[in-house]
């Protein structure tokens, strides 16, 4: 039985552990290449969380580093880290090719001199950050003249010379440095993945700091490998593509959070209405200005709403979503006396589904019984994907036997739902209500018992959570 913690703004739980050791089909070529090699060296970048870094005692984590454990079990041959200081040490040592891959980086003009590229097999948004008081950043179109700090070496760089070049760059030595000088103000903004601006701004715990906008940029991840090893490279590439989604999944939720602040600076918005009423000629033209202005901010703001709450694949709530208003309802439960119960549900035996019709069909499942789920729920329910195939239902208002009966005929529903070529389904339940000792972590855990109960006494069933259970 897993332990549920409650997580703050932190790493997720690794919820299911990946099999490292799936191999894929090699021609009989590249097979007696990575034999006769014995071993694949590996540079990396040392400070780049939670994509990946060295950490203290020498050893490569992150969600890069997930991905080269599962790719060598795959390839059937040892990935061994190159110890590097710097990303740019990292990048000439792939040069000289005294590395045979960089596990993780975008493929850029100067790279492809002396590397090929595998397919992306990570992606992700790209943001800027500034402090709290800086109004929404349309791109890198609207730092011309201002400054931005940037890491030398990353693919930022030369993307900025090349297609905004009144950005004035200022290299840092790290993220880290980049953020503790815009909170200083002594940078304008940074730039950075979505998951590598979150992950920082949370772990330092910069409070005048947010992510101010997206850019037109876009991380396409790679291995990067030697160009003089073409076999290398197409063995990798098998690799990248053998993984599915699913696998993916649970990889970034053992690293993934998001917490994006935004708003509209009601200054800059009164200072736009004081100037239309002053120039009562362009009263008209200044209105349309400003209305599309918000238009754009609203648009731009919904999106990072949707990155940073739900989940990609079915479109409902994530676990860090769920994870706040869990905090929220136990507080309001608290203070005011009232109910609260959760439903932890999965779907029985859904590994045989993805082992006999594939990981695509597998999403299909998880993305209709979804709808039928979030569709059937009561207004004040709140419904989030907790990882893989496990869901949770969080119930305000509502005592154990009204979250039981909600249950049940969510679980009727369930069963009763047939989806061309895969037939019917069933899920298990467990039901908790929050004790007067409770604390979210044993609400959660006393669910988490229920639902093994119900898995244990046969499956498609409901179980309630009892001191004596």
């Amino acid at each position: 039985m897993r332990a549920h913690g409650f997580i703050f703004l932190a790493v997720f739980f690794a919820l299911v552990q990946p099999s490292w050791g799936q191999s894929i089909e090699l021609s009989e070529v590249e097979r007696a290449h990575l034999d006769a090699k014995g071993r694949i060296t590996m540079c990396v970048d040392p400070a780049w969380m939670p994509y990946e870094k060295i950490d203290e005692t020498g050893h490569h984590i992150g969600i890069a580093a997930d991905f080269m454990k599962m790719f060598s079990g795959m390839l059937g041959v040892p990935i061994e880290l190159v110890p590097t200081q710097s990303w740019n040490e990292s990048l000439e040592l792939a040069r000289v090719r005294s590395c045979d891959i960089l596990s993780l980086l975008n493929e850029t003009e100067d790279r492809a001199q002396y590397l090929n590229f595998t397919d992306p097999y990570l992606d992700a948004v790209v943001v800027l950050v500034a402090r709290d008081e800086v109004v929404f950043l349309d791109g890198f179109k609207d730092l011309s003249g201002r400054t931005l700090g940037v890491v030398k070496g990353y693919a930022y760089e030369s993307y900025i010379r090349k297609n905004h070049p009144n950005v004035r760059m200022v290299y840092v030595d790290n993220l880290d440095d980049a953020f503790a000088r815009v909170s200083r103000g002594e940078l304008f903004a940074a730039v950075d993945s979505l998951f590598i601006v979150t992950h920082h701004i949370q772990a330092l715990g910069y409070s005048n700091l947010k992510i101010a906008g997206q850019t037109q940029f876009t991380h396409a991840l790679r291995v990067g490998v030697r160009k003089d090893d073409p076999l290398l490279l197409s063995a990798f590439q098998k690799a990248v593509k053998a993984v599915d989604p699913v696998r993916r999944n649970q990889l970034l939720q053992r690293w993934f959070s998001v917490r994006i602040e935004h708003g509209t600076n009601l200054t800059v918005v009164w200072q736009i209405l004081i100037a239309v009423a002053l120039v009562g000629g362009f009263v008209g033209y200044r209105y349309w200005i400003q209305k599309r202005f918000n238009a754009q901010l609203q648009e731009k703001n919904r999106e990072l709403e949707r990155l940073s709450q739900t989940d990609p694949l079915t479109g409902i709530f994530n676990r860090l979503k769920m994870d706040a208003l869990l905090d929220q309802e136990y507080e309001r439960a608290r203070r005011y006396e009232r109910t609260l119960s959760v439903v932890m549900y999965d779907l029985d035996h859904f590994k045989r589904i993805n082992d006999q019709h594939g990981h695509q069909m597998g999403d299909r499942v998880l993305v209709e019984i979804s709808a039928l789920v979030r569709d059937n729920l009561r207004k004040h329910d709140m419904l989030a994907r907790w990882g893989g195939e496990e869901f949770l239902i969080l119930c305000p208002e509502t005592d154990i036997d009204g979250a039981v009966r909600l249950a049940d005929n969510l679980r009727r529903l369930i069963a009763g739902l047939q989806i061309e070529g895969l037939g019917s389904f069933q899920a298990s339940f467990g039901v908790a209500q929050l004790g007067a000792a409770d604390d979210v972590n044993r609400l959660l855990g006393h669910a988490d018992a229920a639902l093994y109960d119900a898995k244990a006494a046969g499956r498609n069933r409901v179980c309630r959570y009892t001191p004596s259970s």
